[in-house]
């Protein structure tokens, strides 16, 4: 049985190595991996969120909301582990995450994908994301590498 639930400050190690071990299994740069050391503290803005899906005590996925802006939202950190990429995990997790954003009055989801990242590229397509292209945002330090990522956008 999977839970999906907001991080607690006892996950806070073990989503840390969670997260590294997806950028290591991928072969990201980690030069990305920047708000791993806490990620409740990174997502701890009023209308953000990051949850994990555990099963029993093991992590096995997890997905953030950061602000960009009154009404946008940057989807952060979905990662599922091996073990349960294409089994429904992503889907239930999209859904928790496209529920908050509701709440919180967000109208788009905006997320960054590695250009080599074919699988989360096609999931996201599926699911109604359509390829974006933003302007350079401080507070998202992947739109300054537009030659690494590509962008993708959704409208609640």
């Amino acid at each position: 049985m999977i839970n999906i639930d907001r991080i607690q400050n006892k996950d806070i190690e073990k989503a840390k190595d969670f997260c590294l071990g997806i950028f290591e299994e991928m072969g990201w740069s980690k030069e990305f991996a920047y708000g791993l050391e806490n990620l409740k503290e990174f997502f701890s803005g009023s209308r953000e969120v990051f949850f994990l899906a555990k099963d029993g005590q093991k992590i096995v996925g997890c997905a953030g909301l950061k602000e960009l802006s009154e009404t946008e939202a940057l989807l952060k950190r979905f990662y599922i582990t091996k073990d349960f990429r294409g089994k429904g995990l992503a889907d239930l997790m999209l859904k928790k995450i496209k529920e908050f954003a509701k709440e919180k009055n967000y109208k788009i989801i905006f997320l960054d994908i590695f250009q080599d990242n074919l699988r989360a590229k096609r999931f996201f397509q599926k699911k109604g994301f359509l390829v974006s292209r933003p302007a350079p945002e401080e507070k998202w330090l992947e739109t300054k590498e537009p030659e690494k990522f590509e962008y993708r956008k959704l409208t609640l």
